[in-house]
C-alpha cells in the first residue's frame, strides 16, 4: 500500500491533451477498489445496501430495487465549482412536457469552455470508460457519450420513466448524475426515486432514493427494469445542478422494451344508458334554450372545444360535492406510474344517491342529445371516471395507453379558484404542439373534440397546490357508421 496519505491520492491529476486537469480522484482506479466494487454490484443475490471501501475512496451500492452505484469524493471540489461557474453562463432552456420540467442546456459535446471540454474528454475516454465496465460488468462502446447539464428549480420534476433507448445498433447501457449542489437537504426533495415493480414489470411506487450530495457520481444499468424519477424540488429558494448522461453498448436482444400494461390503464367506452330524465333536473336552464346552444354550437365547430360554466344547478353541484368528498377514503390509486397516477372514486347508490343518478344521466342517451345539441356530433358510446388528483398526482402520455379519438367532456368539482401555478391543468398536444391548455374551474363543463394525432395529458400537481383537482371524466365517441 501505498504511504501516499488518500487525501493526497484523491487529488492527483488525471490529465487529458490540451485540456484542464479533471482531477478524477485515482483511488477509484485501484484494483482492489474495482474488484471490490465490482464483486458486489454484479452480484444478482445482493439484497442490502451496501458500503465498499477501499485505500479511502468510498462508495455505496443500493441493492434493491434495482443495483444502484455511488462514488463519493470523484473530483476536487474546486473543479466542480469552476465547472458549475462555466455552465452558469451557458444559454439554458426549460424543458416542460407531460413527463418533466427543469432547465438544461445544450448537448455538451462540442462546448469549448476549459472545464466542460475537460469533463466531457475524460468521461468519453477510453481510461474512465474501461472503469465503468470494469465496474459495471457491462460491455460500453467507445465514442458514444451523452452529456449534458440540467437545473431543477422549485417545483421541477422528472417523473416515472425507464431511460430504455436505442439508437441504431446501440442502446442506453448505464445512465450517470454528477451532481453539483452543496448541502443539499433530503427536504429540498430533488431525489433519485427508484421504483419496485409488480409481477408484470410495472412499476409500483419508489422504495429506495439517493439523495443529492456535492461532488458524487450516482450510475445504474438502464433498461425496462429501472423505472426512476427526479422527485419534485420541494425547496422554495434552492436549485438542484447536476450533469447527467448516458454511456451505451450494443443493443441485444434482452434490451427490447416490455410491452405488458394492465388492462385496468384503460377506460373501454360502452354503449350509452337509455335513462328516462329531464335534463332541467341536472343542468343550469341556461344552456338548455335553443338559441344558447345553437350559439355554443357556432363557436364549438368553429374551435373545437368550448366550456360552460356553471353547469349544474347550484343545488346540485353544491349536493354533488358534499357527497364526492365522502368517497375519496375508499378511492383506488390508478397506474402504473409510468402512465398515471391519480385516484379513481365508485359511486353507489347507498353512499352517493345524487352523484350516483347524476353519473347515470350524464352516460345516458339524453345527455347525449344535450352534447349533439352544442356540437352537432352523433354520440353512441362514452366511458366515465370520477377522479381525484393530489399533489404529486399526474397523467403521462404513453404508446400503450392512448384514449381513442372522440369527445372529452370533463365537469371540475374542484373549488372555485384553481391557481395555475399548482399544475393540474389539462394540456392538448400534437407533435411538439400545444394545442389547448384547460385548467380546472368550479362546475364548468369542458368540451373537446380530440382527433387522431391529438394526445392529451394532466400537468403533474405540485407540492404548491393547496387544493385537489377533483372531476367527473368523461370520453364519448360518435356513431362511426355515419
Amino acid at each position: 500500500m501505498s504511504d501516499t496519505p488518500p487525501e493526497k491520492r484523491a487529488r492527483t491529476e488525471a490529465t487529458v491533451d490540451d485540456a484542464k486537469p479533471v482531477h478524477f480522484n485515482r483511488g477509484f482506479l485501484d484494483e482492489q477498489f474495482i474488484s471490490k466494487f465490482h464483486t458486489a454490484f454484479t452480484d444478482a443475490e445482493l439484497a442490502q445496501h451496501t458500503n465498499v471501501e477501499s485505500n479511502g475512496c468510498q462508495a455505496e451500492i443500493m441493492a434493491q430495487p434495482f443495483h444502484t452505484g455511488r462514488l463519493h469524493s470523484v473530483f476536487s471540489a474546486e473543479f466542480l465549482r469552476a465547472l458549475r461557474r462555466e455552465l452558469a453562463g451557458l444559454t439554458w432552456h426549460e424543458r416542460a412536457n407531460d413527463l418533466y420540467a427543469f432547465h438544461q442546456t445544450d448537448d455538451l459535446a462540442l462546448n469549448t469552455n476549459t472545464h466542460i471540454r475537460a469533463l466531457r474528454t475524460y468521461l468519453a475516454g477510453d481510461e474512465f470508460v474501461a472503469f465503468m465496465e470494469q465496474i459495471t460488468g457491462v460491455q460500453l462502446t467507445r465514442g458514444h457519450l451523452d452529456l449534458a447539464a440540467q437545473r431543477y428549480k422549485p417545483t421541477n420534476h422528472l417523473l416515472c420513466h425507464d431511460d430504455d433507448v436505442q439508437r441504431g445498433k446501440l442502446t442506453r447501457k448505464i445512465a450517470y448524475i454528477i451532481y453539483l449542489t452543496e448541502d443539499w437537504a433530503p427536504g429540498d426533495g430533488g431525489a433519485l426515486g427508484l421504483f419496485a415493480q409488480d409481477n408484470c414489470g410495472n412499476p409500483t411506487e419508489v422504495v429506495a432514493r439517493l439523495v443529492p450530495e456535492f461532488n458524487s457520481l450516482g450510475f445504474f444499468l438502464t433498461g425496462h427494469s429501472s423505472y426512476h424519477t427526479v422527485e419534485e424540488v420541494t425547496s422554495d429558494d434552492r436549485e438542484r445542478w447536476s450533469v447527467t448522461g448516458w454511456f451505451y453498448g450494443p443493443a441485444e436482444t434482452d434490451d427490447m422494451p416490455s410491452s405488458d400494461l394492465p388492462k385496468s390503464v384503460m377506460v373501454e367506452p360502452v354503449p350509452l344508458l337509455e335513462h328516462t330524465c329531464d335534463p332541467a333536473r341536472w343542468i343550469n336552464a341556461a344552456y338548455l334554450k335553443p338559441q344558447t346552444q345553437a350559439q355554443i354550437q357556432d363557436s364549438f365547430v368553429e374551435q373545437s372545444s368550448t366550456e360552460l360554466r356553471d353547469f349544474l344547478r347550484a343545488d346540485v353541484f353544491a349536493t354533488v360535492q358534499t357527497e364526492v368528498a365522502t368517497l375519496w377514503a375508499s378511492a383506488t390509486e390508478q397506474g402504473p406510474a409510468h402512465v398515471c397516477k391519480y385516484l379513481k372514486a365508485h359511486a353507489t347508490h347507498e353512499a352517493a344517491p345524487v352523484t350516483h343518478e347524476l353519473l347515470q344521466f350524464l352516460q345516458s342517451t339524453q345527455f347525449a342529445c344535450v352534447l349533439s345539441s352544442v356540437t352537432s356530433l352523433d354520440l353512441v358510446r362514452a366511458s366515465q371516471q370520477v377522479r381525484r388528483f393530489d399533489r404529486g398526482h399526474y397523467t403521462l402520455v404513453h404508446d400503450q395507453a392512448l384514449d381513442p379519438a372522440g369527445l372529452d367532456v370533463v365537469l371540475s368539482l374542484s373549488p372555485a379558484e384553481w391557481i395555475d401555478t399548482w399544475g393540474g391543468s389539462t394540456h392538448y398536444v400534437a407533435d411538439a404542439d400545444e394545442l389547448l391548455s384547460v385548467s380546472p374551474q368550479a362546475n364548468s363543463l369542458s368540451i373537446v373534440m380530440r382527433d387522431d394525432g391529438t394526445l392529451r395529458f394532466v400537468k403533474y400537481v405540485n407540492h404548491t397546490a393547496q387544493e385537489s383537482r377533483q372531476e367527473i371524466s368523461m370520453l364519448f365517441i360518435e356513431d362511426c357508421e355515419e
